[in-house]
């Protein structure tokens, strides 16, 4: 589903046609002729300042957070996991939605995947880039407060030992 390595995504991207691309968001759609499979190439940590790590992969997805879940925590390619925890981490707004997810099923999830996943997250650095004074929230820019990303990485810790000490 997800490609990180750079040399990979080269490869995969000059056997393909590009169909469109959205340069203010820096995403390029393509077809692979060969597979009839479409492709999305994007910067999901982009910012003003720089773009962050470039990721590949298939469109469309799901968009049910605990079927996108199933497919890159159930598998063990480790690219899944760190590509949607990579693609997530930009997307606050789903936190609290991915943290229930997985402590409702997280016995079904390979825990190595779960724990890329994780780290790839970036819970931990989130909070400590939040000001104290980032609690409130505007309907134009939903941000998550500081104490409800602490409350997540408490409950990201409590899924990851639970599925520790699970035998599966």
């Amino acid at each position: 589903m997800y490609i990180i390595d750079h040399e990979k995504q080269l490869s995969l991207i000059s056997e393909m046609k590009q169909l469109r691309q959205n340069p203010k968001k820096y995403e390029v759609y393509y077809h692979h002729p060969y597979t009839n499979q479409m492709w999305k190439s994007f910067f999901p940590q982009s910012n003003d300042e720089q773009l962050g790590p470039k990721l590949l992969r298939h469109e469309p997805v799901p968009t049910d957070v605990e079927k996108r879940l199933g497919i890159c925590l159930g598998e063990s390619a480790p690219e899944n996991a760190i590509g949607l925890g990579m693609e997530w981490s930009a997307k606050p707004e789903l936190w609290t939605k991915i943290i229930q997810s997985l402590e409702a099923h997280y016995t079904q999830y390979n825990r190595t995947q779960m724990k890329l996943f994780l780290n790839n997250l970036q819970l931990d650095e989130s909070k400590a880039e939040h000001p104290a004074e980032s609690k409130k929230q505007t309907n134009a820019s939903p941000s998550v407060s500081t104490d409800s990303i602490g409350n997540l990485i408490w409950r990201c810790r409590k899924v990851r030992m639970k599925r520790f000490f699970v035998l599966g």
